[in-house]
């Protein structure tokens, strides 16, 4: 209704009023999955933006719609690309000698780390930093599936960009990270452990702990946390992260603690099979209306072996992909 009140030529009369309309329509339609409207509003702004800094929120929702389609390696080029215009380059590949090169330089900087040590320091407050940490924190949430051999060099430069110019929230996802990136490349699990303690106490601490907890719901509930803790008392705080999720706004990573939950309930046998064919159901119904793809057909994929091993009949208001399907899909 705003951007209907809005003037004729609003983008020149009304430039800033209809930027910040824009983009918060952009952002309700993603959290809502309406995709069309999203894009709309997205394209409006780019096409009419007056400065690069006033296209990074649109570029933001940009990365997310790429990534919520199975779009990977577009997100992940969006994201770098944007980052060398705020003066963060990477490498477009990564070899194995360069990552074990960053992670004996990661793992010093790491052991020195304490939780006093991060809190003591003063808010970032540069506003090309403060960007280029909230563009790291999404490539390191896509480098994850498409790319995992860049999250040494993201996580080790989020750290190193915190310690330089101060703590944000984005901070405590590059110590994760880093913490997650130790556990995937190197041995020491004891190092992996201590980081993802730490961090989880800092996103207790933070105001936007619901925000950061559905952030870091594969770094830290579904990996690091696994290190110490039984699988069963893991998969149980998948609906905790959710609810934290959708309380964020955060219909991404809500839905992958979704998916998170049917998989290890399965694999733990902490839900009977029928009751976990339900949970499934609801997972992939959601993930259909925000347009989750990846979680999509990942809890189809399980949803048919469940159906397979119960011997039940498929939900009737559910569209279950065949394996033939899923495989021509793939």
């Amino acid at each position: 209704i705003g951007i209907r009140l809005l003037e004729t030529r609003h983008w020149e009369t009304q430039y800033s009023l209809s930027l910040n309309m824009f983009e918060m329509s952009a952002s309700v339609s993603c959290v809502h999955g309406d995709i069309s409207k999203m894009t709309s509003c997205l394209d409006a702004i780019i096409s009419h933006a007056k400065t690069f800094d006033d296209t990074l929120k649109a570029s933001s929702l940009l990365v997310k719609l790429l990534a919520s389609s199975s779009k990977f390696d577009e997100a992940r080029d969006q994201c770098l690309m944007i980052l060398s215009h705020l003066g963060e380059v990477f490498p477009s590949e990564v070899s194995l000698p360069h990552v074990q090169n960053e992670m004996s330089t990661i793992q010093v900087l790491l052991r020195s780390i304490t939780h006093d040590q991060i809190k003591l320091l003063p808010r970032m407050t540069d506003r090309s930093k403060l960007n280029a940490m909230k563009f790291l924190n999404m490539l390191c949430m896509y480098s994850v599936i498409s790319k995992p051999m860049l999250l040494p060099l993201l996580s080790c430069r989020m750290v190193r960009l915190t310690l330089q110019y101060g703590f944000c929230d984005d901070s405590i996802v590059g110590l994760a990270t880093a913490g997650y990136s130790v556990f995937l490349f190197t041995e020491d699990i004891q190092l992996a452990s201590y980081i993802g303690k730490v961090s989880e106490s800092l996103v207790e601490e933070s105001p936007n702990k619901h925000a950061l907890r559905a952030r870091l719901c594969n770094e830290l509930v579904g990996t690091l946390n696994m290190i110490t803790e039984p699988l069963q008392s893991v998969v149980a705080s998948f609906p905790e992260v959710y609810n934290s999720a959708m309380m964020a706004g955060d219909v991404e990573n809500a839905m992958i603690c979704r998916g998170w939950y049917c998989s290890g309930s399965f694999w733990s046998g902490a839900s009977n099979l029928v009751s976990l064919s339900k949970h499934c159901v609801q997972c992939i119904k959601e993930a259909a209306k925000y347009q989750q793809d990846t979680v999509f057909y990942l809890t189809t994929t399980a949803y048919n072996v469940l159906l397979h091993l119960s011997g039940e009949t498929k939900d009737c208001d559910v569209d279950v992909k065949s394996y033939d399907e899923l495989d021509a899909i793939g």
